[in-house]
């Protein structure tokens, strides 16, 4: 299969996915928003072919997957909110449900042979044990309802029209070119600018990724021969849970600073999570996929290296 349509082909594991796409030399299509900011892809852009539409608009969607004709999509395009505001409501409706059922009935329309959507380990009710597939759903907010709405639309187009559609469930995901206001690119970058960062308590225990295996976790799918047509979920995490502290003080370990973050600076949520951690058997036994890297050892060394050469540059 060498035909892949992605979107969300400007964000943090998007733009990873397209790069190694592009180096694996596939015909890449992506589907582009007018308003995003190109900047981590923007030495790829006279690789790809581009179209420039909302997935809110259904007509344009079912066009440009005729016109493309891909064998694959790769569906990463969301809009986040950890607490949404009354404003966003439409912006986090349309994007993730109506955008996702509008490249499902493009994906059936012109008999794309794989749909991969991407939910987040926040569809799942709070466990101190790891966390599985067919275990309990409990959004943590409107961004993680509309996920599980989209999984449902997926399951509704595998049992109706017998499409082949995989949801991969992805646990805290980090590495080079993440967005700035999330955890580990604001302790890095306070640090690096000789700023205490504030944080909660930093108890919380979750299961980081290095956003490269979870790219190569996208790329065991293109690898597997005889996919069944109904909808398939994997845990994309790696089993092991690491504290918030562990985190921040490996960084500074890493950074050789002096530095302490200022711990208990800011209250924790309503909605905390405290532990989230992946039961990741399933994908090891299906997809022969399994992380290869340590957050502690090497993730963090990788990243930090990125974000001490470019994250001035950022824009």
């Amino acid at each position: 299969m060498k035909k892949v349509l992605i979107t969300g082909a400007t964000g943090f594991i998007g733009s990873h996915l397209t790069r190694r796409l592009v180096k694996e030399e596939f015909e890449v299509c992506i589907i582009h928003r007018k308003n995003s900011n190109l900047w981590r892809i923007k030495d790829l852009i006279d690789k790809v072919t581009i179209y420039d539409t909302d997935l809110q608009d259904t007509s344009g969607v079912l066009k440009i997957v005729a016109d493309f004709k891909p064998e694959v999509i790769f569906h990463l395009a969301t809009y986040y909110a950890v607490e949404h505001k009354s404003e966003e409501i439409p912006l986090v409706i349309n994007t993730n449900v109506l955008g996702t059922v509008n490249l499902l009935e493009a994906s059936k329309e012109s008999m794309v042979k794989l749909f991969v959507n991407t939910s987040s380990c926040f569809v799942y009710k709070e466990s101190k044990n790891r966390l599985k597939e067919d275990g309990d759903l409990s959004p943590l907010n409107l961004y993680a309802l509309t996920k599980i709405n989209a999984e449902e639309l997926c399951t509704f187009y595998a049992k109706k029209y017998g499409m082949t559609t995989i949801t991969f469930r992805i646990f805290p995901p980090y590495g080079p070119a993440d967005h700035e206001r999330r955890l580990i690119p604001y302790v890095i970058k306070s640090l690096l600018g000789g700023q205490k960062p504030k944080m909660t308590t930093g108890k919380q225990r979750w299961d980081f990724v290095y956003v490269n295996d979870i790219v190569d976790a996208y790329f065991k799918l293109l690898s597997i021969p005889d996919l069944s047509e109904k909808h398939e979920i994997f845990n994309i995490g790696t089993g092991n849970a690491v504290s918030v502290r562990e985190v921040v003080t490996r960084i500074k370990e890493i950074l050789c600073t002096e530095l302490e973050p200022d711990w208990g600076a800011i209250p924790h949520r309503e909605n905390e999570v405290w532990f989230t951690c992946a039961d990741i058997n399933k994908a090891t036994a299906f997809l022969k996929w399994k992380p290869r890297v340590q957050i502690l050892k090497d993730g963090l060394e990788s990243t930090i290296d990125w974000y001490k050469k470019f994250w001035k540059h950022m824009s």
